[in-house]
């Protein structure tokens, strides 16, 4: 039986994240037996992706979108847990599943393009401290420390521009490029 899994090696440019995950992924292969091939090259796909990246905070996924966000400073047990569960078409115990409103959403946008606490209250017609509140929550969500975290974590989802319509679904308002919203995670 092949799998196939598609990484992304976010932000990182040291050879040996690569290295390792390739030599985690034989060991699985090793013992089960499977044939698996990693796809570090194109990175989207209809398959789910891992996503590797700098940063503390958790491993996590966003409901409704089929990518894996891993910090690169997690544990070498924990990461081959991810991977493992990830080759067998499961999400790990150790991967956070996250809702995220649309101010946050929207909050978060205008984080990735560097927009200050004052710039986004502008924009958005909201107080200051709601804006950092909310930034707050999303640091909560994902057990982040810095606001930088925050952007590791979240710039490689790429925003679409959505009216903040409250009577609307809380559907996400970004997507990978190119690609449209999976409503489920698929895996290999």
């Amino acid at each position: 039986m092949e799998r196939k899994i598609d990484v992304i090696l976010c932000k990182i440019t040291c050879s040996y994240t690569k290295k390792g995950i390739t030599q985690l992924v034989n060991e699985i292969r090793n013992g089960s037996g499977l044939h698996i091939g990693i796809n570090f090259t194109a990175p989207y796909s209809g398959r789910g992706t891992l996503v590797v990246t700098k940063g503390n905070f958790i491993p996590f996924t966003l409901a409704h979108t089929p990518m894996i966000v891993i910090p690169d400073k997690v544990p070498v047990s924990v990461l081959m847990d991810i991977l493992t569960e990830f080759v067998y078409g499961r999400v790990s115990q150790h991967v956070k599943t996250i809702r995220l409103g649309r101010r946050e959403i929207a909050i978060l946008k205008e984080m990735i393009y560097e927009k200050s606490d004052e710039e986004i209250s502008t924009l958005l017609n909201i107080n200051k401290k709601t804006v950092s509140s909310h930034k707050d929550n999303i640091k909560k969500k994902i057990s982040a420390s810095t606001k930088i975290d925050i952007f590791y974590a979240f710039s490689i989802f790429s925003f679409t521009n959505s009216s903040l319509n409250e009577s609307t679904s809380e559907d996400p308002l970004f997507m990978p490029p190119g690609e449209q919203i999976n409503r489920m995670v698929a895996y290999g």
